[in-house]
C-alpha cells in the first residue's frame, strides 16, 4: 500500500502497520527466533520506535494538510483563503470555505471571487454582480459589455475599490452611484448600483398537514418566520425580481408539510394584488414579519 501523498490525499500507516513493518524487519535482520513479544525489551523497543515514527507521520500530516485548502483547517485554511484574496464570512464553515478557495463546482470563478470580495466589506448585507456579455442593452437596463455590483450596506467607496480589481479597464461598470477611486494616484470612476429597498407586502393562503410520521405542523407564525428568513439578507429575492407564487414555495421548501396555494402582494401600502409583482431593476423587495400575513386553507 502507499503512503504519503497519493491521488487520494495523504495516507499514513496506522500504529499497527507500523510496528508490524519494524518486526518484519527485524526478523530479516536477527532470524525468525527472535523474541518480539510485547513485554520483551525488544517488544517494548519496537513500541518505542513505532510511537516515534507515528508522531513524525502525523507530524508529516499536518504541514501537508496546511498547505491543501481541502484537508487544512481553522487558521492554516485562513492563511490559504488570504493568498487567493478571500476571507471567511461571519459564521462560515471550513467545507465552505475550502470550496471558495477552490472554486469547486463554480463555472465563472471571477464572477464568484468577485461576488465573495464584496461580501467581505464591511456593512454589506447583500450583493449580486450582473454581467451582460452581449453588444446590446439586456433586459436590465444594462449597457452593453458591462458589469454591475449591486449591493445593500457597507461604504461606497470600499465598493468601489472592490469592483476596480475586477472590472478590468475597457468594461463599463453599470449602476446608479457614481464613485471615485484612486489607487498609486491613478483616478478611475467606478459606478456601483445602490437599489431601492421597497417595502413589500405578503398575503398567502397556505394548506398544511401532519406529516407522514403523524406529527402536527409548525405553528402559522413559525411558518411565517421561516418564509421572511428564507426571503431575507444574503437569501433575498434579488433587484428586479418578479415576485411569484413558485419563489414563496421555495422559500417554504424546508417545510414538507406545508403547501402555499396562493399569494398575494403589493408594494408600500398597495392593496395587494393576486402574484407575480414585478419589481424594477433599481427596486428590490423588502420582507418582514410585519408585512406577511398567513391564511389557512382547507
Amino acid at each position: 500500500m502507499s503512503y504519503g501523498v497519493t491521488p487520494a490525499g495523504f495516507v499514513r500507516p496506522t500504529m499497527a502497520e507500523i510496528l508490524d513493518a519494524i518486526e518484519q524487519s527485524n526478523v530479516a535482520i536477527f532470524g525468525s527466533g527472535l523474541i518480539q513479544t510485547a513485554a520483551s525489551p525488544m517488544g517494548q523497543w519496537n513500541g518505542l520506535r513505532a510511537e516515534q515514527i507515528m508522531m513524525s507521520w502525523e507530524r508529516t500530516e499536518e504541514v501537508y494538510q496546511s498547505y491543501d485548502p481541502r484537508q487544512a483547517e481553522g487558521v492554516p485554511l485562513d492563511r490559504l483563503a488570504a493568498l487567493r484574496l478571500l476571507a471567511r464570512q461571519p459564521g462560515e464553515t471550513d467545507a465552505s470555505l475550502s470550496l471558495a478557495i477552490t472554486n469547486a463546482g463554480v463555472a465563472n470563478t471571477r464572477d464568484a471571487d468577485f461576488y465573495r470580495s464584496v461580501l467581505n466589506v464591511s456593512g454589506v448585507t447583500w450583493a449580486r454582480i450582473y454581467v451582460n456579455d452581449a453588444d446590446e442593452e439586456d433586459d436590465n437596463g444594462m449597457s452593453p459589455h458591462s458589469v454591475s455590483l449591486a449591493a445593500i450596506g457597507g461604504d461606497d467607496e470600499a465598493l468601489a475599490l472592490v469592483a476596480r480589481r475586477y472590472i478590468v479597464p475597457g468594461i463599463t461598470s453599470f449602476g446608479n452611484t457614481r464613485v471615485e477611486t484612486e489607487i498609486d494616484g491613478y483616478c478611475r470612476s467606478i459606478m456601483i448600483h445602490r437599489p431601492v429597498e421597497v417595502p413589500t407586502k405578503l398575503e398567502l393562503d397556505i394548506r398544511k398537514w401532519a406529516d407522514a410520521g403523524g406529527c402536527p405542523p409548525d405553528p402559522t407564525s413559525a411558518i411565517a418566520a421561516t418564509l421572511v428568513a428564507n426571503l431575507s439578507d444574503a437569501n433575498r429575492p434579488r433587484n428586479g425580481v418578479t415576485l411569484t407564487k413558485h419563489i414563496m414555495s421555495q422559500a417554504l421548501c424546508d417545510k414538507p408539510n406545508v403547501e402555499v396555494v396562493a399569494g398575494r402582494g403589493a408594494k408600500n401600502a398597495g392593496t395587494v394584488a393576486a402574484l407575480p409583482l414585478a419589481f424594477g431593476f433599481n427596486e428590490i423587495p423588502l420582507i418582514t414579519l410585519a408585512n406577511v400575513t398567513l391564511h389557512v386553507v382547507d
